[in-house]
């Protein structure tokens, strides 16, 4: 289980980041402070010793489960350094195995983190664009629900599981202001998030390589 300490990190920053006095540099998008992302986009988990296992039992993975999501809200503190409290959809797969006894036994999850990021970027001299690296810690949260037969008069019987661990994170990426609040972004990393854990001890890998891009908006002009 998450020690208590993890799940305070993200209380706190945000907390601190309706509190913390902002001292952006006004180089950079007008100097506002506040900002709010959301980006698409794709990625790969690595193949672990946990998905070798579901393979043999049988089960074989269905396709499209390499979307990727994420949500964040971003104080820039200082010129160059800012903090974001970020939410990404890191894991999602669907396998399925034939029962014998009537719908095919289905087991599926998803991982969502909950991150604190710390970014340090670089404005270009007409304040329109930045290059920024970042690097973020968090808990990770994953769902998993089971259907299967256990005869063939009775129905598919559902299992649910949460599991709560931890991730670590680290993305480049580039923006672009193309109207005073309005923008793009471009960005891939990669995400080191343990999850799964069956009765043989595999653990699998929710985190992976991750690409995408987003939409950006700026507010809060600073004074």
């Amino acid at each position: 289980m998450l020690s208590k300490p993890i799940f305070a990190i993200p209380i706190g920053l945000a907390c601190f980041l309706s509190a913390a006095p902002a001292q952006a540099d006004p180089s950079f998008a007008g100097g506002q402070t506040w900002g709010f992302e959301i980006g698409f986009g794709g990625g790969w988990a690595p193949d672990t010793d946990y998905t070798r296992r579901l393979d043999a039992f049988g089960y074989s993975p269905s396709g499209g489960g390499h979307y990727r999501m994420s949500f964040a809200v971003e104080k820039i503190l200082l010129p160059y350094f800012s903090l974001l409290l970020q939410t990404n959809l890191l894991d999602n797969q669907v396998w399925y195995r034939p029962s014998g006894l009537g719908d095919d036994d289905k087991f599926d999850w998803n991982t969502w983190s909950l991150d604190v990021h710390a970014r340090a970027f670089v404005p270009t001299r007409n304040g329109r664009f930045r290059a920024y690296v970042q690097f973020g810690v968090g808990p990770a949260f994953t769902g998993s629900h089971l259907y299967t037969r256990t005869s063939a008069d009775s129905g598919r019987v559902r299992y649910r599981e949460l599991k709560v661990s931890y991730n670590l994170a680290g993305l480049l990426g580039i923006e672009g202001m193309v109207a005073k609040h309005f923008g793009f972004f471009v960005q891939g990393g990669y995400f080191f998030a343990p999850s799964l854990e069956n009765l043989l001890g595999d653990r699998h890998q929710s985190g992976g390589g991750v690409v995408m891009g987003g939409v950006t908006a700026r507010f809060g002009k600073n004074q």
